[in-house]
């Protein structure tokens, strides 16, 4: 088989459109359908339905399609591997990172990893843990950043840094509720809370289970699917959320909004970078596990209140 007309074939099934794939081609949509015809004679299977202006692929697409990823993948990992005899590390790294990591952690360490190994081409997808998680075990990323662990046979976790987590309010809510009993308190106090699968949810659902709390018997008042919003919800006099400590770090600075020390609560967790143990990395992922854990951890110290 023409690696060209697996390519074009590729991109078809990823747009799901001729004309988009031969715009990512670079190549005239009568091209892309030539190519994918002739893909289809060749192999005497029809790879894709047309049903009106749709193009949905057949079974005997999505079968192609999965072994198309490998022989890509194969290719890169040849590159690479190559390169590196000549010293050189390069290639395209897809990343994921929840939402913390991503936003507060990765940014600083990606940018020193670029300006080592400037040929390194990274793409950065943000998640909740459990999404990116399954990314990395179903092989559409080659390494996560996560602030939770789901076990998996295939998967591999590394802990890169230990994370501090707060109890955040405004000094007002505090207030209001600081003459309950710690158990009492969190069963009155409203909560800003994040997504199932998220990291800070599964650490906070850990942290108040020590008081035999349930998170779902909380009062709920608003759910969010980042960091930034929840500070900006928690500064609004929203509510209350255990939470990241690099995530509020200016508000806590500033006195918008307080930490609240109560002694029955563990107040830690863990980031880590997790890949898949079934998958060969590119050298470029090798290097960049390294920084991950050389740098990770000075840049989450900074943040303790």
């Amino acid at each position: 088989m023409d690696i060209r007309k697996i390519e074009a074939f590729s991109k078809v099934y990823e747009h799901c459109s001729f004309s988009k794939a031969g715009k990512s081609l670079y190549l005239s949509q009568p091209t892309i359908s030539a190519h994918v015809a002739s893909l289809e004679q060749e192999l005497e299977v029809q790879l894709f339905d047309r049903i009106g202006r749709s193009v949905v692929p057949t079974k005997a697409g999505e079968v192609l399609y999965e072994h198309a990823k490998k022989i890509f993948e194969a290719s890169e990992l040849a590159i690479s591997e190559l390169r590196k005899l000549q010293d050189r590390i390069t290639g395209k790294l897809d990343l994921g990172g929840s939402t913390i990591p991503a936003n507060y952690i990765m940014p600083e360490i990606l940018a020193k990893f670029w300006k080592k190994y400037p040929e390194v081409i990274m793409d950065l997808r943000i998640g909740d843990s459990e999404d990116i998680v399954n990314q990395v075990r179903d092989n559409a990323l080659m390494l996560g950043v996560v602030g939770a662990v789901f076990e998996s046979p295939d998967l591999h976790y590394e802990k890169i840094a230990s994370d501090s987590l707060v109890l955040a309010m405004t000094p007002s809510l505090f207030q209001k509720h600081r003459h309950l009993a710690e158990d009492d308190l969190l069963r009155a106090l409203p909560w800003v809370m994040r997504e199932e699968g998220s990291g800070t949810r599964v650490a906070m659902a850990e942290s108040i289970a020590k008081f035999d709390i349930d998170i779902h018997s909380l009062r709920t008042v608003i759910m969010v699917r980042n960091a930034g919003a929840m500070s900006r919800c928690l500064s609004a006099g929203m509510g209350a959320s255990i939470t990241s400590a690099i995530t509020i770090h200016d508000e806590l600075e500033t006195g918008a909004l307080v930490a609240i020390e109560l002694p029955g609560l563990q107040m830690e967790r863990s980031f880590h970078v997790v890949f898949n143990r079934k998958r060969s990395l590119f050298p470029a992922a090798v290097k960049l596990i390294e920084f991950l854990k050389n740098n990770a951890q000075n840049i989450a110290v900074r943040s303790k209140p």
